[in-house]
């Protein structure tokens, strides 16, 4: 069961209030959103003892619907001669990715429900990168805190993404200098092809050496005496790496 469905945002719980005044009705339900918007969560949290079925497997469905009055149908669009399906005096709620045939989709459903991506949600954003700090924390075992640059936020893949880049930028946090050398290892041994590669792969180490030199301190001047490089030669690498 799950205690609780982490939003602030109002499209969402608008379409929480509109699950909740239909449960004691036998109306069936569709919830359509990309993927990894929390639309399973969000249906667990809402009807945490429905029996569920998968579209992937229509036999499955279609003895389940024989049988049960309530079910949870998720990956609604795999299924196939949707036509054919009865929820006459059932409370079916499905869920799922896309529509493909609106027309039958009106004919099945009462309510139809779209459920936004996170770009749509900035207030989750913020709300979901707090709880799943808590839990990259736990899982990694980092005591204390780190910074988070909200500007490396990946949320191209909704919350799937998200999750993802905070455990990146934990492990850049908590990483020593043993896992750097074993993440180049790991990764010059998976691309490492013997064409120049010397050349091919030193920017690996002098683009983040320059790129953090100077926003550490400030002027290449500066930086040229630390590294203990001419000036020229670092205003060189800097035009060749590219960097701002």
């Amino acid at each position: 069961m799950t205690d609780q469905f982490l939003t602030h945002s109002t499209q969402v719980q608008n379409i929480i209030k509109g699950f909740n005044l239909t449960k004691p009705l036998f109306v069936s339900s569709i919830l359509v959103g990309d993927l990894y918007t929390g639309k399973k969560s969000l249906v667990r949290y809402l009807f945490p003892t429905a029996l569920y079925a998968d579209g992937n497997d229509q036999k499955n469905v279609e003895q389940l619907l024989e049988n049960h009055s309530e079910l949870v149908i998720i990956n609604f669009e795999k299924l196939t001669n949707i036509e054919s399906l009865d929820f006459d005096n059932k409370r079916i709620i499905a869920i799922a990715n896309y529509i493909s045939n609106e027309k039958v989709i009106d004919s099945l459903f009462a309510f139809i429900y779209r459920m936004p991506s996170l770009a749509e949600r900035p207030e989750d954003i913020k709300l979901l990168t707090q709880h799943f700090i808590e839990e990259v924390k736990s899982n990694l075992m980092i005591e204390g805190e780190f910074s988070i640059d909200p500007g490396k936020l990946d949320i191209s893949a909704n919350i799937h993404s998200l999750k993802r880049s905070l455990y990146q930028q934990a492990f850049k946090y908590t990483c020593d200098d043993r896992d750097i050398q074993e993440v180049l290892y790991q990764y010059l041994l998976d691309n490492m092809e013997g064409n120049n590669d010397y050349k091919k792969y030193l920017p690996l180490y002098e683009k983040p050496l320059i790129d953090a030199g100077l926003k550490k301190f400030g002027s290449q001047l500066k930086l040229s005496t630390i590294l203990g490089i001419n000036r020229n030669t670092l205003r060189k690498k800097i035009y060749e790496l590219g960097i701002d």
